[in-house]
């Protein structure tokens, strides 16, 4: 899930701290900060699915990815639902929920996971500056 968001002379100011503390410490700290954001997202991530809540098995699954340089070398970490047997089903049924279908053109919790993207996206990136800033590199 992307959620779009561009932060503009983000490079620049990476470049500037590699070429200050050294590429390998600016690695890391931007990484634990990126998974520190990411673990303080998870908890509002799981409120935005409490519609889906029957047995509580889906919000339990939700988790957070390992940082990984994946797209283009720019660090990133997921949220999603961890594996397990109720993975696939899960995604089926969050991709029905979010893009509906046809019996059902608005089911229960259309839209969720999109609309928690799109309103997270600027306090996400207060998170994040927050914890560059705690890491010593804003």
């Amino acid at each position: 899930m992307t959620s779009g968001a561009t932060l503009v002379g983000f490079d620049e100011v990476i470049r500037n701290l590699e070429a200050r503390l050294g590429d390998a410490k600016v690695r890391r700290s931007a990484n634990r900060a990126l998974k520190g954001a990411a673990n303080e997202t998870l908890e509002d991530f799981k409120g935005a699915l409490e519609v889906f809540k029957d047995t509580g098995e889906t919000i339990e699954s939700a988790t957070v990815g390992n940082v990984t340089g994946a797209f283009e070398g720019v660090p990133m970490v997921k949220l999603g639902f961890g594996a397990g047997s109720r993975w696939r089903l899960e995604q089926q049924l969050k991709n029905l929920n979010e893009f509906g279908y046809a019996k059902k053109a608005s089911p229960r919790g259309f839209g969720v996971i999109r609309r928690f993207s799109e309103a997270n996206r600027e306090k996400f990136k207060y998170r994040l500056a927050t914890k560059l800033k705690g890491e010593g590199l804003g």
